[in-house]
């Protein structure tokens, strides 16, 4: 499955575009599903609550350069999507100057983005362009896979308690995929300590590096739970939540508990100290059932 939001204000325009990638990617045998965005505002909706491998974005909508200005959400929020700037009244170089002073400020800051990126005139050969997207969404899935994979057998090892095994797994991810962020989060757990680690905290008195701990430790096992579930998972909790209701992989009572432990993660971050005893063992409670039904 190959899915595209095209963002095109002109429907013919948008036709088109369908037309150009059903016959690019002719005798690659992939199920393409469109969307369709004629304004910015329904493609960040759109975005925002699907999945796609490649956007199609034009530069002008009803405000000059309404495109660009939306590009460096769309890059920053989005970092594996691929992205094809397609318009008629193109300046290049305004379109590679904008993104220029976007990425360059946040490559500095340490982000980096996967993707392919193309800047083209609705009147270019878009084929070449189209492929590499298709490419590139095709070898980002097939690493997704081997990476779930990965991050199956370190579960099996965490369920058994063979702790040395799950972390060298977890360290392997990281050798073969850098800065994949599930293993990269679960090693600092590892280092840091879980929940037994915030226990201790706890009983020494420092129940802010505790409920810091136990915070880390709830968000770690959440996104697991929801790669597990739907075979990724995304930076906010509650985004996760929202991709297992959608793809209808979580049950009710799970989506209570999933509920009940991203309410522990927010106030265990956001008030540190505030947590009670009893919400400590009931984190640790709702972890165990929640990750019982997940075997």
């Amino acid at each position: 499955m190959f899915k595209v939001l095209l963002a095109d204000d002109s429907y013919e325009d948008r036709e088109l575009l369908k037309l150009e990638i059903i016959k690019a990617l002719e005798g690659r045998h992939p199920d393409i599903i469109f969307k369709e965005a004629p304004s910015v505002r329904q493609a960040a909706d759109s975005l925002a609550s699907d999945t796609f491998d490649l956007l199609t974005l034009d530069i002008e909508f009803d405000k000059m350069n309404e495109g660009i200005e939306a590009l460096p959400d769309f890059f920053d929020n989005y970092p594996s999507l691929n992205i094809i700037i397609v318009s008629g009244k193109l300046n290049k170089a305004e379109v590679t100057a904008e993104l220029f002073r976007f990425t360059k400020d946040n490559v500095l800051k340490g982000k980096r983005w996967s993707r392919h990126f193309d800047v083209l005139d609705k009147k270019d050969d878009k084929t070449e362009a189209i492929r590499s997207a298709f490419k590139f969404a095709s070898d980002m899935r097939s690493s997704a896979d081997k990476v779930r994979d990965m991050l199956s057998l370190a579960e099996s090892y965490l369920e058994k308690g063979e702790h040395e095994k799950c972390l060298e797994t977890y360290k392997k991810i990281q050798e073969v995929f850098p800065d994949e962020p599930e293993s990269r989060e679960n090693i600092e757990v590892f280092q840091k300590g879980g929940y037994q680690q915030a226990f201790a905290y706890l009983e020494k008195g420092e129940e802010v590096v505790a409920s810091l701990l136990l915070g880390h430790h709830i968000e770690s096992r959440l996104k697991a739970f929801t790669r597990r579930r739907v075979g990724r998972s995304s930076p906010s909790l509650f985004d996760c939540l929202k991709e297992l209701d959608r793809t209808n992989r979580i049950k009710p009572h799970e989506r209570s508990i999933f509920q009940n432990l991203l309410r522990l993660r927010n106030k265990s971050v956001h008030h540190p100290g505030a947590l009670t005893d009893q919400e400590y063992k009931n984190a640790v409670r709702d972890l165990g059932q929640l990750e019982a039904d997940s075997k």
